[in-house]
């Protein structure tokens, strides 16, 4: 999601993954949306993947920093609002005359507010209506926030929120058959455990990286998050979950440390630079896919429906990076951050 590393080292083979995770996160929804339960069957574990990628991240960019909290929801949001308020915008226009209280829904989703009311007629509805996978995005945030205060927390106090936060994942997932939750009304507090647990992982990955001397291909690394996400379903879902996030991606995240080059490095970086937009927008692209395909006379959700679909939402993602978010940021950078 909507990470960068703003100073040092980058870590471009962990960049690359991230633009794998947001690839899988994309294929499970639309497998989802067209009827194809197959298709990349546990894809939103890509999520908590994204989680313990950003505790890892933000320890490196910001751990050792001089600088205010506030400075540092500044930096935050200079990098995430942008594509946020344009992917509320355009879910509003998507869904005028299908949802009511739009302008409400818009205004939360400009200020990331949730929507965390509820009603027995919509308790399962999404937190942001006009862009359901935001609610990642809020509750990164909110980690992010949190975060900065703490993040000088000594080691024992490191792992005593890890196993606390994971001791109640422990039991959430095998309670509700999984961690596929935290995303609706009726859920989103169990969305703050599955984020704290994995972010904690992540941020402890980054102290210890400095002993770990083991690394592997970034292409290799991208294959084993590909296979884990594309597992199909099984009986064992909450296990295999647990395992996933508990021990898979923390490894993956600590053997990412190499730094390719050549071709391999070009792509790690086109792959990071389109990850946050082709999770922030993809719900909202593949709308207005589905509504040009209605639109032709098409029916159903034909293979090459999907197919034109996943390359339009990726041209699209790096369209709107290059013309829009970019641009933006550099904007707000230039007037809103001070040396």
């Amino acid at each position: 999601m909507g990470q960068s590393i703003d100073g040092g080292r980058r870590y471009e083979a962990l960049d690359g993954l991230r633009g794998v995770a947001a690839v899988g996160v994309l294929l499970y929804h639309l497998g989802g949306w067209t009827y194809r339960p197959w298709l990349m069957a546990h894809g939103y574990l890509a999520v908590d993947f994204f989680f313990c990628l950003s505790g890892f991240v933000l320890a490196h960019a910001y751990g050792a920093r001089t600088m205010g909290w506030l400075g540092f929801m500044r930096a935050r949001l200079i990098r995430v609002w942008p594509l946020i308020a344009l992917s509320m915008v355009a879910g509003a226009l998507v869904m005028i005359g299908h949802r009511d209280n739009i302008l409400i829904c818009l205004l939360m989703g400009l200020l990331v507010f949730p929507r965390i009311w509820v009603s027995d007629e919509d308790s399962f509805s999404p937190l942001f209506p006009l862009n359901p996978p935001a609610w990642s995005l809020f509750l990164e945030l909110l980690a992010s926030a949190l975060w900065f205060p703490a993040r000088r927390l000594s080691t024992m106090w490191l792992v005593l929120v890890i196993v606390v936060s994971g001791g109640v994942l422990i039991a959430i997932a095998y309670g509700m058959g999984g961690v596929q939750t935290g995303w609706d009304r009726a859920t989103y507090w169990i969305g703050i455990i599955r984020t704290i647990f994995p972010f904690a992982l992540g941020w402890a990955c980054y102290r210890i990286q400095a002993y770990v001397t083991v690394s592997l291909p970034a292409w290799i690394l991208a294959l084993v998050l590909l296979a884990v996400l594309a597992v199909p379903p099984m009986d064992y879902t909450a296990t295999y979950d647990l395992v996933c996030v508990a021990i898979v991606f923390p490894l993956i995240v600590l053997l990412g440390h190499r730094d390719p080059t050549g071709r391999v490095g070009a792509i790690c970086r086109f792959s990071g630079e389109i990850s946050y937009p082709l999770y922030a927008l993809h719900w909202v692209l593949w709308e207005l896919s589905l509504r040009a395909f209605r639109a032709m006379g098409g029916k159903g959700y034909p293979d090459v429906l999907v197919v034109t679909a996943i390359l339009l939402i990726i041209a699209g993602a790096w369209g709107v990076l290059k013309v829009y978010d970019l641009p933006v940021r550099r904007w707000l950078r230039a007037r809103l951050v001070r040396d």
